[in-house]
């Protein structure tokens, strides 16, 4: 009888040991992350258009100075809110004499547009909407986001006639008449304008 007594109370110990040794260790999973954007990223291409072919020319802006940005839960909640402002002075196209005329023929004529501004309004399901101020006009556009990696990626079209800029873009094409002409001999200057942002986000 005390054989058995022993040899149970060894079992019983032998069980409870391997019972500890086979619990898993907890792991603290760290869900506390927050997203930025990183305001040195910006990249802001855009292609206008001519001719009745709508030959695409491509160009971009310089310089963005981002003015709002705050901590996001997701990703795409990190571009919701942001405020910038782009000075048109920073127009480039690899072509002198074509940023001299979108500068100061086709922004020149425009009311109060030595900066377009705008804020960002992030919705659902790779869509939003942008406030966009220029020539003294604020309208909304349309944008399309996607993400890859640790980057947001923006497309939009624009109508410049949403923001009044029908006189500008009769002085741009008087000043381009030439060089807006197709093989038809039609001289044309679309006001649609196709855009192309990036930035990269930073995990805090």
């Amino acid at each position: 009888m005390r054989v058995l007594t022993i040899g149970l109370v060894l079992a019983g110990i032998t069980l409870f040991s391997c019972g500890e040794s086979t619990q898993p260790e907890s792991q603290v999973v760290d869900d506390s992350s927050m997203y930025q954007i990183d305001s040195e990223t910006v990249s802001l291409k855009w292609v206008a258009y001519k001719t009745t072919e709508k030959v695409g020319v491509g160009g971009e802006f310089g310089k963005i100075n981002i003015k709002e940005y705050q901590l996001a839960e997701s990703k795409e909640g990190a571009l919701d809110g942001v405020s910038f402002s782009v000075p048109v002075s920073s127009l480039f196209t690899g072509n002198k004499d074509r940023d001299w005329k979108l500068i100061n023929l086709f922004f020149g004529v425009m009311d109060n547009t030595e900066f377009i501004k705008g804020t960002f309004h992030q919705g659902e399901n790779g869509e939003g909407k942008l406030e966009l101020e220029m020539n003294g006009t604020s309208s909304e556009l349309p944008y399309n986001y996607s993400l890859k990696n640790d980057s947001i990626f923006i497309t939009a079209t624009m109508d410049v006639l949403n923001w009044n800029g029908q006189e500008a873009m009769d002085s741009l094409n008087v000043a381009c008449y030439d060089l807006h002409k197709g093989k038809d001999g039609v001289s044309k200057t679309w006001s649609e304008v196709d855009i192309n942002a990036s930035v990269a986000l930073q995990r805090k």
